[in-house]
């Protein structure tokens, strides 16, 4: 196949996947504008007695979670040979973020990872951390349906794509094990254009990574029922987490729909069945608007940190090495 061929299927496979992106993430958004308008009045009255202290609980929930992600993500840059003091890899993750909400499904994978390979880590090493951090990041949303999945059984009923997620996260996890991790790595690093063998993790370090994702999902799910409560005070705290987890993990399996928009909404609409309809997808808009506005404050403070940081760099003298950013000790990870 020549290049100009394959330059355009490329160009035609993103077309496809962004109309069927945008197709779906239409159709989610219509099945929660429909639920809300059918319930209008009560998601009318909810708001006006809306309690706007645990919208600011929600917040700093939010961005808790987010910030654990960003972490976390610098942890699987040094699991794969990397050391970015956690300031670098912070500005790379908030900066990266934006590219979610870009149809196409890949694009924060690009983002982060050309962000990261600009500020000298090697292409395939940047791709290659995001990819473990995302597959560790959604494994740990895995792991915390399945422990959220007998309270809710104890208390209400079945939530029924959480089936799924009991079969698939468990082969998530088989598929961290160096022997699997290291033929998708090989692949990447020959697609990326690099000739060195790629860094595989012990399937120990990568497990202990997933586990670190665990409180960050905590945080998510917290705020999301915070934004619950505001609304209504009788929302189960265990089976407004689990849903609200389980439609993240929804939402990036929608790979098309960018940020999972639209997709996250009706899942959870569907799934947290303790909240009425109109309720419940007044939740999962409020929710989609704080995530935002938390994802987009991170890459406003992250901006600024990188123009300080060149700022820094033209003020040095001619001839004067920098002073390199701390790297912190060594993982415990590793």
């Amino acid at each position: 196949m020549t290049v100009t061929r394959r330059s355009r299927v490329a160009r035609r496979a993103a077309a496809l996947s962004t109309g069927l992106g945008l197709v779906i993430a239409v159709a989610g958004g219509v099945f929660v504008a429909r639920a809300i308008a059918s319930e209008w009045s009560t998601v009318r009255s909810a708001l006006e007695q809306a309690s706007y202290g645990w919208f600011a609980a929600a917040l700093v929930l939010a961005a808790g979670g987010m910030l654990t992600i960003g972490l976390a993500w610098g942890s699987a840059l040094r699991i794969l040979g990397s050391r970015p003091g956690p300031g670098r890899s912070l500005r790379w993750y908030f900066l990266g973020q934006m590219g979610k909400y870009v149809p196409g499904g890949v694009w924060t994978v690009v983002g982060r990872g050309e962000l990261a390979r600009r500020d000298g880590v090697a292409r395939p090493l940047a791709y290659g951390s995001v990819l473990l951090s995302l597959s560790a990041t959604y494994l740990a949303a895995g792991l915390t349906v399945i422990g959220l999945l007998p309270f809710d059984l104890a208390v209400g009923r079945e939530t029924g794509a959480a089936r799924w997620v009991v079969l698939l996260a468990p082969l998530g996890l088989l598929v961290l094990h160096p022997a699997v991790l290291s033929r998708v790595l090989g692949v990447l690093e020959r697609l990326l254009g690099g000739t060195s063998e790629p860094v595989v993790p012990a399937w120990s370090a990568s497990v202990r990574l997933v586990l670190r994702h665990v409180p960050a999902w905590g945080l998510i799910g917290l705020a999301t029922w915070c934004v619950a409560r505001a609304v209504d005070p009788g929302a189960r705290p265990v089976q407004v987490v689990l849903a609200a987890v389980l439609s993240w993990i929804v939402g990036f399996v929608a790979v098309p729909v960018p940020g999972g928009i639209g997709v996250r909404e009706a899942v959870f609409v569907a799934a947290a069945y303790s909240l009425s309809p109109g309720i419940a997808g007044t939740v999962a808009v409020t929710a989609r608007v704080l995530f935002m506005a938390v994802d987009s404050g991170g890459a406003a403070l992250a901006a600024l940190a990188g123009r300080r940081r060149a700022l820094i760099r033209r003020s040095e003298p001619e001839g004067r090495p920098s002073l390199p950013e701390a790297e912190g000790t060594a993982d415990p990870l590793r």
